[in-house]
């Protein structure tokens, strides 16, 4: 009886080593994760600091154009006035 006891725990034994052999395997696994979580997480901060910066850019070039368009819609009132302007000094000096 004892020696039936002594194996069973001596199996146990084993069992339990190689439960502690997977477990060590998954602690490193885990702290691997752990890591590489933390080098996206750093990455992540990155790209929206860029991402920020470029909406920054966007933003300022659309004010930009929307200031060109209304100059270049001044530039085309100037210019059809001077037109009307041109075509009445040509008609006052045909007269």
């Amino acid at each position: 009886m004892d020696i039936q006891i002594l194996e069973i725990l001596q199996r146990m034994e084993t069992k339990i080593n190689g439960i502690e052999i997977k477990i060590n395997a998954m602690e490193t696994k885990i702290n691997g994760m752990e890591s590489d979580i933390k080098g996206l997480k750093e990455g992540q901060e990155r790209i929206e600091r860029k991402l920020e910066s470029v909406h920054e850019q966007v933003e300022r070039t659309a004010e930009d154009v929307t200031s060109i368009k209304r100059d270049l819609t001044n530039i085309e009132m100037i210019t059809a006035k001077n037109w009307y302007d041109i075509a009445t000094l040509k008609a006052v000096s045909r007269l």
